[in-house]
């Protein structure tokens, strides 16, 4: 008897929530997701929300997507290439640099082996010159004028172990 009397009471609770709205059953603009991905949304059932009429799609709206597509890819290609000309162009600029800075210090490494070369041919010539002239002044020193022997031994300073300078060579 229990039993019976719950019941009751669950039923007509269930019956007085569905009469006053706060739950239903079905709705005709609600539907639960028929598929998994899909989002909740409105649906409208026919007859439930005005139709105005539309313009049909065009006809040949296959072909009008693929001539969309035929320019978007057309103007892709175009930047593409745009894009591999602009690299190609950086790519050879950087190789035109490097082989400019290349050749220049390569003609500066020329340039300063030939300079140090010619200061060293300087060098060797200013020294032999040298070396030459101090031969001729040691020859001169060893002989007399008349072409004999040296005679000036009273120039030498055996104190000091020094030769006085030449009459000539004093002003």
């Amino acid at each position: 008897m229990k039993t019976i009397r719950t019941t009751r009471i669950l039923a007509l609770g269930a019956l007085a929530l569905l009469a006053s709205g706060c739950a239903t059953t079905d709705s005709p603009y609600y539907e639960a997701r028929p598929y998994p991905r899909q989002e909740p949304g409105i649906i409208y059932t026919p007859g439930a929300y005005p139709v105005y009429p539309v313009a049909p799609p065009p006809a040949e709206w296959r072909r009008t997507d693929r001539d969309r597509w035929e320019r978007e890819n057309r103007i892709y290609e175009r930047d593409r290439e745009r894009w591999e000309k602009e690299r190609d162009r950086a790519r050879w600029e950087r190789e035109r640099d490097r082989e400019q800075n290349a050749r220049r210090e390569r003609d500066q490494r020329e340039q300063n082996a030939r300079r140090d070369r010619e200061a060293r041919e300087r060098e060797m010539r200013d020294r032999e010159e040298a070396r030459r002239q101090q031969a001729e002044r040691d020859r001169r020193n060893r002989t007399a004028p008349d072409g004999g022997p040296r005679r000036d031994y009273d120039r030498y300073n055996p104190k000091t172990g020094q030769w006085l300078p030449r009459q000539e060579d004093m002003p």
